[in-house]
């Protein structure tokens, strides 16, 4: 029987205003977010594009993760911007994420990201619960990521507080 997908929804404020907005939208489409979080990450251009296969390696040695993702939709619209990825075959998950910008009539700029997965290699289906939690820490990362580049880039604090469900 094969098991289910495991659903998860992480949001943070990273600023405020338009520099804010610009600054976390470049470390979405760019990726920069994901490199800051620790996880390698390769694609053919500067900025995502839908058809882009990213490839994405994380850990160190023989015990790293490896995998890659077709893009498959990207949003850049006025006051929201983003991108999503579904898993190819190699991938140690097999599902879809996004990483979306908000910039909302509060003048905040939340990023959002959000994915369905369930194990696709041996190790993680052993992982079970583990795993789960591990994907957790590493899309709070992507979130702290932004949120630092965000304050770097504009000169602001980071911002305080976040929501998320599991």
């Amino acid at each position: 029987m094969a098991s289910r997908y495991h659903r998860m929804k992480l949001s943070g404020p990273v600023g405020h205003g338009s520099a804010a907005f610009e600054s976390a939208s470049r470390a979405v489409l760019s990726l920069r977010m994901h490199r800051k979080a620790g996880v390698k990450m390769t694609m053919p251009t500067d900025t995502v594009r839908v058809g882009d296969v990213v490839r994405l390696r994380f850990g160190v040695g023989p015990v790293a993760m490896r995998g890659s993702c077709d893009v498959i939709s990207v949003l850049d619209e006025p006051r929201r911007r983003g991108f999503r990825y579904r898993t190819r075959p190699d991938h140690p998950e097999e599902g879809e994420e996004s990483f979306m910008v908000d910039w909302d009539a509060d003048d905040r700029v939340l990023v959002t990201v959000e994915s369905f997965a369930r194990p696709n290699k041996l190790l993680i289906r052993l992982a079970g619960p583990l795993a789960r939690v591990g994907a957790w820490l590493i899309n709070r990362r992507y979130l702290w990521a932004v949120a630092k580049i965000v304050a770097s880039e504009t000169g602001g604090a980071r911002p305080a507080g976040r929501t998320g469900s599991a």
